[in-house]
């Protein structure tokens, strides 16, 4: 998986509209970086570089295979964070 990068990259033409919405790009840096601060924020968490770097980790350990489905993400995402 990709890590954060530079929040200016453009965004994966393969998941438009709708498709950008349901699926999560793991080579974007850009929808990666959201992704993460949109499930912080969502889920009342603090939107720190800790917590970041606790859901990165998460996510490098996914065992799903692409395309990544944003709900099947948050889901995955709930459980290890209970851990």
């Amino acid at each position: 998986m990709a890590t954060l990068g530079d929040w200016s990259d453009h965004d994966n033409k393969k998941y438009v509209g709708k498709l950008d919405r349901i699926y999560v790009s793991m080579t974007e840096y850009y929808e990666v970086g959201y992704f993460i601060d949109h499930y912080l924020k969502n889920r009342n968490y603090a939107v720190s570089n800790a917590n970041r770097d606790k859901v990165t980790a998460a996510l490098e350990k996914y065992p799903g295979k692409a395309p990544f489905k944003r709900d099947d993400l948050n889901q995955y995402l709930d459980n290890y964070w209970k851990k």
